[in-house]
């Protein structure tokens, strides 16, 4: 019999594979589309403003429809919708498409992040991070692949007509048969409101969440294509960039609810802060392709778990349903995301690709700042088992 933490493990593979598929021709679709970078980055805000949209409002939705369903619903609808963003010619039709992708992911980042919170009660063991080291996984096969199609000059239209069944089929089965979660039992249950308005506590988890959030967003949206413009190399060198990020933020995060268990979330926090700090600033300044190649690895290692300790932090506390409390901070974190992809094209289209990547660094310091919200729970059931998955 399948564990149900596995289950949502797919959930969480499935679902940033469908995204990064998309994410990893956004050079192709760029060249594709005959857009600049500011042109593009106003694209992905239309992407932005669905999701946020979807968490402003959606939260009370998911609550009724249940997180099972709203998997199946809000994964698939993604994919789908990225076969059009990858075959339409129309620049505006695709800024119209995203931005109804977005709301599908919106979806999607509130019920994975329930789910998993419910399961962690259920389990009374942390797997926050170990799903979101899935995720990551997700998209490290999703660059690999995308890698390999844009070296072999595969177009984006028939990229997405393959992972559409991919995550389509994956996701039925993944949840097929399968009870979620119960609701945790010191769970708020009053009726969740239709603005999830943010408390002063979830303020300071989003302080600590912005710059790191960002700098995902950077390495995430624009790491191939500042190696296209960086450096005389191939097409898969170009994606490297985006496999090399991808694969290290997923192994960290992968192993990191162990070290956080053991050293606690602030200091864990203030040390990821730091690398990516690092990460960021040796993109910016590399000279050479193994210098940016070695920047993107310690930003995928310092920005990954930033956010889902956020998250677990969210989730967990019983003063509104787990579900607003989550939706508050992914809406209010990604507020930076809806200006965030404007401004590093605009940055880029500007100042020259560079400079986009240092962007973050303010924000990265003001998160070391508010390190200290993530002081309650740093510490949660610290069990033999938590190393059985």
């Amino acid at each position: 019999m399948i564990k149900p933490q596995h289950r949502l493990y797919a959930i969480f593979f499935l679902f940033s594979f469908g995204l990064g598929s998309m994410l990893s021709r956004l050079a192709d679709i760029q060249t594709q589309l005959n857009i600049k970078e500011g042109q593009l980055g106003l694209a992905l805000m239309g992407s932005s403003l669905g999701l946020l949209l979807f968490l402003t409002l959606g939260a009370s939705l998911v609550e009724k429809i249940g997180t099972k369903r709203t998997f199946i619903i809000a994964n698939i609808t993604m994919a789908s919708l990225y076969v059009f963003v990858a075959g339409v010619p129309d620049y505006w039709v695709v800024i119209t498409t995203i931005f109804v992708a977005g709301m599908a992911v919106g979806g999607m980042e509130i019920s994975i992040n329930v789910e998993a919170d419910r399961l962690e009660e259920q389990l009374d063991r942390r797997i926050m991070n170990r799903c979101h080291g899935f995720w990551s996984f997700g998209f490290f096969a999703a660059a690999l692949l995308g890698g390999i199609m844009r070296q072999f000059e595969v177009t984006p239209l028939l990229h997405m007509l393959i992972a559409l069944p991919i995550v389509s089929l994956g996701t039925i089965l993944a949840v097929l048969g399968q009870a979620m979660a119960p609701h945790k039992k010191d769970a708020n249950t009053d009726k969740p409101s239709m603005f999830a308005r943010p408390t002063p506590y979830i303020l300071g988890l989003c302080a600590v969440s912005f710059g790191a959030l960002i700098a995902e967003g950077a390495g995430i949206d624009w790491s191939t294509i500042y190696m296209r413009d960086t450096f005389d190399i191939t097409q898969f060198a170009e994606s490297s960039s985006l496999i090399a990020f991808t694969f290290v933020m997923a192994l960290t995060r992968f192993f990191a609810d162990p070290v956080v268990e053991k050293f606690g979330a602030v200091l864990m926090t203030r040390i990821s802060l730091a690398v990516t700090i690092l990460g960021v600033s040796m993109v910016g300044f590399a000279p050479d392709f193994l210098t940016a190649i070695t920047g993107f690895m310690l930003l995928g290692m310092g920005s990954s778990i930033i956010y889902p300790l956020a998250v677990s932090a969210a989730a967990r506390r019983t003063d509104r349903p787990a579900s607003i409390n989550v939706a508050s901070l992914a809406q209010t974190a990604f507020l930076v995301f809806f200006i965030g992809p404007a401004a590093l094209g605009f940055i880029a289209e500007s100042f020259g690709i560079r400079m986009a990547f240092l962007a973050p660094i303010p924000l990265l310091i003001l998160g070391l700042v508010f390190a200290n919200t993530l002081r309650d729970t740093s510490k949660v059931a610290d069990k033999a088992e938590t190393a059985k998955v």
